[in-house]
């Protein structure tokens, strides 16, 4: 008021002690209205003479060339109105949006337009972009835009953390729902529209003002940007929008009105939020699938930036209407449900939050359920592909971690076995059990242990594993000795705690031999009751047989295969059970054999000599039953 005074003294003179409240708010909101209005059939025009337009292609909305780079008519229109703002009061647009902040936020709004500006015209590469969104981060931070002081008193290196992350996660959301005429503006004018209500309802009116020129801003520019659009934001634009809701309310930001400062920001990028969730999902399943693989090799694919068509907007255009007016309506809706909740949850001050919980997990399970489609089918298709397998990279991790917990319970049980008053103190946790655990681990990692396949695992495996945890058993009992520690019963203690170990840790590794097996047994049974089941008769009682018994279950036609018993050349094995299957006779009472145990197929699992298979094969021809030959051998090709 007093830089009015000083310029315009008859103006002052009319209004006295200044501008009225609300003429005050309604002239921050026209301004930016009338800036924008007035700017946007500019720049458009100048867009259009420069080259910078929107081409159709296949993945494009638009059916025609469309100018972009519109959203600079927002940035000029908030920037200019909070410098008037900042001039009318004197050095500050609120209190707590003072003139150093105002620099800082206008030159990051520059920033942003310029990236904006040379990606529209020649397209940047999406490090850049990022490069300058954390840029624009950082020095909003060092601003005074933070989260400290708003949830909890961060150290600074988190809080920084954390504000960066809040902020380049917002521009790169708005980035990505902006596919549609008119979305993303209506999106944030909805979403300011939203804080101002809650900055009125906890009673601090005053600091609505950005807000008020933030929404002045977009629906100025709304006006040419509703479909049928004729001008685009552009990156230019909608980073800008994204920048704006995400960087404002952290100024207002105080604990006692959380869910002011922070709750509605999160509520009303809701559609923006939950898209770019659906969209790094998306697109990092489908970098790692046979065809992302593909084109990455052709140099064809850029993993998680690469764009697509398969946005909310664009499965709301494609699947339920054939109208973007429709379809931004929709998410506008969307948008303003989840204002709403918010302002009812502030309105009732805490007493409606099981209601807004409610609300949101059930709007939650409205949007999923119909646009979990794509992203769900993806991953099915990854975790059925060979080309990639997430166990890859978890099993390791996984296995330490399990091997770890295993080896303190096993600690566990034998402390509570060799001790007459068993007592779990910080004592043991702190000396007795790391010196257990610890050389236990150590020489497993020394052995390969980790390195072994345990599902093809011999018995030398195994042997190398007990060696390992007797060895580690050894070396416990060595510190205990070194550092004097109390020993009662102390080599009972560690032949126990090696034995059990060695146990378990086999249990774990035969998980999958022991799974199969069960499976075969269960099989087995089942089969005896299936009357159309295959009698079968296996000829081979070697190694072979185990790998084809391990790979039974996967073979065509193995649910209706009834195996009956084995035929072996060496007569020793006469009667009895090799993998719980009796061996019924030799080679010689090969035709016997199937008569008497109505025998349909025969599986030959050995390595024979070829002229002696010849014979073997036209005896069984004879017979009338199916001939299977099962082999694994090398081949030169």
């Amino acid at each position: 008021m007093n830089r009015l005074a000083h310029h315009f003294p008859w103006l002052a003179e009319q209004l006295g002690d200044g501008l009225p409240d609300g003429l005050r708010y309604l002239l921050a909101f026209l301004v930016a209205f009338g800036i924008a209005l007035a700017l946007t059939p500019l720049f458009r025009e100048c867009a259009r003479r420069m080259g910078i337009v929107d081409k159709p292609d296949p993945r494009r909305i638009n059916k025609v060339p469309v100018p972009r780079g519109g959203g600079l008519s927002i940035i000029f229109a908030f920037n200019v109105t909070a410098w008037l703002l900042a001039w009318y009061h004197g050095g500050y647009v609120t209190p707590a949006f003072e003139m150093s902040r105002l620099v800082a936020f206008t030159g990051c709004s520059v920033v942003l337009a310029v990236v904006g500006l040379f990606d529209d015209m020649v397209g940047l590469r999406p490090l850049i972009k990022l490069f300058g969104q954390i840029a624009v981060a950082v020095t909003l931070y060092f601003a005074g835009f933070h989260f400290g002081g708003i949830v909890v008193s961060f150290p600074p290196w988190l809080d920084l953390l954390v504000t960066s992350f809040w902020i380049v996660g917002a521009i790169n959301a708005f980035n990505l729902i902006d596919g549609l005429d008119g979305l993303a503006s209506g999106i944030a004018l909805i979403a300011s529209i939203g804080m101002m209500g809650a900055l009125f309802f906890t009673g601090r009116p005053v600091e609505t003002l950005p807000f008020l020129a933030f929404a002045g801003g977009c629906l100025g520019f709304l006006r040419y940007n509703f479909h049928p659009a004729s001008v685009f934001l552009g990156d230019t634009g909608s980073m800008f929008l994204g920048m704006s809701i995400a960087s404002l309310p952290l100024l207002s930001g105080t604990r006692t009105e959380l869910m002011a400062s922070l709750g509605m920001p999160l509520l009303v990028m809701g559609v923006p939020i939950f898209d770019t969730f659906l969209a790094i999902w998306r697109r990092v399943v489908r970098h790692f699938l046979p065809e992302g693989v593909a084109a990455k090799l052709q140099g064809k694919e850029e993993g998680v930036m690469q764009p697509d068509k398969d946005h909310i907007h664009h499965r709301l255009l494609r699947e339920a209407m054939n109208n973007q007016r429709h379809v931004a309506i929709v998410l506008y809706g969307l948008t303003a449900v989840f204002v709403l909740l918010g302002l009812g949850n502030i309105l009732l001050r805490g007493r409606g939050v099981g209601l807004f919980f409610i609300a949101f997990v059930t709007a939650t399970f409205v949007i999923v359920r119909n646009f979990e489609c794509i992203e769900l089918f993806d991953t099915g298709k990854l975790f059925t592909s060979n080309t990639f397998r997430p166990r890859r990279y978890l099993a390791l991790p996984f296995t330490l971690l399990f091997d770890a917990v295993l080896l303190i319970g096993v600690f566990l049980v034998c402390w509570f076995a060799t001790r007459t008053n068993p007592v779990i103190t910080r004592g043991v946790l702190l000396e007795w059990m790391p010196l257990f655990v610890v050389p236990a681990f150590v020489c497993l990692a020394v052995g390969k242990i980790y390195r072994r396949v345990w599902p093809r695992a011999q018995l030398r495996d195994y042997v190398v594993l007990g060696f390992c945890l007797v060895m580690g058993a050894c070396i416990s009992i060595g510190l205990v000795w070194m550092l004097s520690i109390s020993h009662h019963k102390l080599l009972r203690f560690s032949a126990l705690f090696a034995a059990l170990s060695l146990l378990a840790l086999s249990i774990v590794r035969a998980r999958r031999e022991c799974f199969t097996a069960a499976v075969q047994v269960f099989g087995r049974n089942v089969q005896r009751f299936d009357k159309a089941a295959e009698r079968t008769l296996i000829y081979g009682g070697g190694l072979r047989l185990r790998g084809y018994l391990r790979e039974l279950f996967r073979l065509p036609g193995a649910a209706h295969r009834l195996i009956v018993g084995i035929i072996d050349d060496d007569p020793l094995l006469k009667g009895r059970l090799i993998a719980g299957y009796p061996v019924l006779g030799t080679g010689v009472e090969l035709e016997q054999m199937i008569e008497e145990n109505h025998i349909r197929e025969v599986v030959l699992t050995c390595v024979m000599d070829p002229a002696y298979r010849a014979q073997v094969v036209e005896r069984l021809h004879k017979t009338g039953v199916r001939i299977i030959l099962w082999s694994c051998q090398e081949t030169e090709l």
